[in-house]
């Protein structure tokens, strides 16, 4: 499997930086990466968030 780059993923987004803003932004999203793996912190399995939704009865 082929990693996507970063300029890939934020055109997909729709977002459109200057080129010379690419690097920072680049940054940026890694800092916040990091940041918020460092506050999530380790946890098992069964204590992840749920992602679920509930049908409705027809």
């Amino acid at each position: 499997m082929t990693e996507i780059s970063f300029e890939a993923r934020v055109k997909s987004t729709g977002l459109r930086p200057r080129p010379e803003d690419m690097a920072k932004l680049e940054a940026l999203v890694k800092d916040m990466d990091r940041a918020a793996a460092l506050t999530r912190g380790p946890r098992s399995y069964a204590e992840e968030p749920l992602s679920a939704f509930r049908l409705q009865p027809a």
